[in-house]
Order: C-alpha cells, then structure tokens, then sequence
C-alpha cells in the first residue's frame, strides 16, 4: 500500500443520500414551523411565514451545494499507509492533512451502519490518545485489509521502540 489511496466511487452514492436526509430533515423542520403557524393568529404569523420561506431557501441551496460538490470532495479525499504513518488528506477549499505516526496508533476499528452496508463499504477509525480520525468509507473486503495492515505495522513499531 505504498500509493495514494482514493476512496471507492461508491461513497458517491452515500454522501448523495446524506445531502437528501439532510434536505429532507430541513423540510420537516419547515413542516413543524408551519403547523405552528396554522395554531397562531396576528402578526406572529407573519414571522413563522418569513421563517418557513427562509428554512425552505436554505435547505434548496443547501442541498444543491451538497450536490454540487460530490466530485470535488471525491477527487481530494485520499490516504497513504506506510511502515511509518498513516496519512489522510481531504478537503477542496480547505486543505486538510492528517498524518498518524504508526507507532502512535492504538487501535483500529471498523465501523458499518445499514447505509453504508447497502453499498458494502465500512468506515475506518483509527485511534490514538490524542483522539480519532476516520477513512469515510471503503470497501469491506479492503476494510479488514487495512486493519490488519495497520494493526501488524502499529505492533511493528511499538517493539522497535
């Protein structure tokens, strides 16, 4: 594993259903406001209007960003695993490297929910007393791969010290 990783092209699919559930959850928020609205009378019931108009306008644009940049957050979502660090890279306006000395490595697990089991993928934290950071989503086969690998180079490097 001595390549720059990318995520699989199936964590697409994943983050287009987060931006729905995340459009939808504004959609009930603006649901609850009107319900609200039909209980009150006067001019209270101009605010709740603007605020559900405002709720509604933001979980649009909201959602097309999301949308919109899939591809960019695909194509700068990397990693890298050698006998000495892990390193993560992400972020497209933002650049954002993570680099995880192996022998600082305490533990690694996989984690799968049902949107990510629909799609076979499984989610890669890796551990360390300072805290955690995480590989999104990557196939479950190459899941269990990489902990292994991570694990054995981890060991490695702790009987060096």
């Amino acid at each position: 594993m001595d390549d720059v990783k990318k995520l699989p092209s199936e964590i697409k699919s994943i983050w287009r259903l987060d931006a729905g559930i995340n459009f939808i959850s504004l959609l009930i928020v603006a649901l609850i406001v009107w319900l609200i609205r039909l209980a009150t009378s006067g001019s209270f019931k101009t605010v709740l209007t603007t605020t559900i108009s405002i709720i509604l306008g933001a979980a649009l644009v909201i959602l097309l960003i999301q949308l919109a940049l899939i591809p960019y957050r695909w194509n700068f979502w990397t990693y890298y695993i050698d006998e000495r660090q892990v390193q993560l890279h992400h972020g497209y306006f933002f650049r954002k490297q993570i680099i995880i000395p192996i022998a600082r490595i305490q533990n690694v697990t996989l984690k799968q929910g049902p949107i990510l089991h629909w799609k076979n993928l499984q989610k890669v934290i890796i551990v360390t007393a300072a805290g955690s950071s995480e590989i999104s989503g990557i196939k479950s086969s190459e899941a269990d791969d990489l902990k292994e690998l991570i694990m054995k180079l981890a060991r490695e490097a702790r009987n060096d010290l």
